[in-house]
C-alpha cells in the first residue's frame, strides 16, 4: 500500500508536469480572390414640375405660419420657404412664376442686374408689381451669395455648378452667379 501512494504521487505530478510541445500545423486551402461589388443604388426620379419638391421635409407646421392659395395649392410659408401638404407631411416647394407675396421674407436680399431691381430669398426672385412681390424668373448674371443646401452639384459645359427650381448657378469669386434656366 505503501508503494501505491508513491505510484500515483509520482503519476500525479507527471500528469501536471508533462506538456507535450504544440506544433502549428499548416494547412493549404486554396486562395479565394475577394471582389467587391459595388450594387446599384436606386435614386428617386427627379421630376421637373412647377412645383418641384426638393428633399426638405416637415412633420408639423411651426406657429404662426400663413397659408397661402394659389392655382389650386395651398402654400404654408416658414421663414422664406414654402412647404405644401404630401403625404401626411409639408414638403419644400417652390411656388412657380407669377406667385405673389405682400411683404418679402426677412431674409431677402435686393439686387439690381442690368438696371432692373429684385429680391432674392432661398432660391427665389422676386420683383416688384403693383405693390406686391412677385416670384420671377431668376436674371442670368445674377450673383447671390450662397445657394441653399438643397441646391444638387451638377457638371455644367466641364465645370461645377448648382442647381435649384431649374436655375444653374457657377461658383465666382463674389458667390454664385446665374448662369442659366431650365427650360420647364
Amino acid at each position: 500500500m505503501k508503494n501505491i501512494k508513491y505510484v500515483l504521487v509520482i503519476c500525479l505530478i507527471a500528469f501536471f508536469a508533462y506538456t507535450p510541445s504544440i506544433e502549428a500545423q499548416a494547412v493549404r486551402r486554396p486562395a479565394v480572390n475577394a471582389v467587391k461589388v459595388r450594387k446599384k443604388v436606386k435614386r428617386k426620379k427627379v421630376r421637373r414640375t412647377k412645383r418641384r419638391v426638393v428633399r426638405r421635409t416637415l412633420k408639423v407646421l411651426p406657429k404662426g405660419t400663413r397659408a397661402i392659395v394659389f392655382r389650386n395649392v395651398t402654400y404654408h410659408t416658414v421663414g422664406a420657404m414654402f412647404f405644401i401638404a404630401s403625404n401626411g407631411a409639408y414638403a419644400r416647394a417652390f411656388p412657380p412664376r407669377g406667385f405673389r407675396l405682400r411683404t418679402l421674407p426677412a431674409r431677402a436680399i435686393r439686387l439690381t442686374v442690368r438696371g432692373a431691381r429684385y429680391a432674392y430669398a432661398d432660391g427665389l426672385f422676386y420683383q416688384e408689381v403693383q405693390d406686391e412681390f412677385q416670384v420671377v424668373a431668376a436674371p442670368v448674371g445674377a450673383i447671390v451669395e450662397t445657394v441653399p443646401e438643397d441646391a444638387v452639384e451638377m457638371d455644367y459645359q466641364g465645370n461645377t455648378a448648382h442647381e435649384l427650381n431649374g436655375t444653374i448657378y457657377a461658383p465666382v469669386s463674389e458667390g454664385y452667379q446665374v448662369v442659366a434656366q431650365l427650360d420647364d
